[in-house]
């Protein structure tokens, strides 16, 4: 199965984690609908971690994967996906 795991290591601050849970909230509405118009049975993981970062795994084609790293990108790029 195609995956994105997204981590987030957790805010210590109340208000900055309060606005990153939001995000994170945020992000758990929009990417999984934006990915699958372009990309079939991605699922979508995000999550806190003790470290922050993103794994793209179960694409066995190397062009589709760079595809979707490209996309990913772009989707990360747009601030309209952010807007809470």
């Amino acid at each position: 199965m195609k995956q994105l795991d997204i981590r987030f290591v957790k805010e210590r601050d109340n208000k900055k984690l309060e606005y990153q849970m939001a995000l994170i909230e945020r992000l758990q509405q929009v990417l999984p609908k934006r990915i699958a118009e372009k990309f079939a049975d991605v699922n979508v993981r995000i999550r806190f971690s003790s470290s922050a970062g993103a794994d793209i795994s179960g694409f066995r084609d190397s062009d589709e994967k760079e595809r979707f790293t490209e996309y990913l990108e772009e989707l990360w790029m747009d601030d309209s996906i952010l807007e809470i």
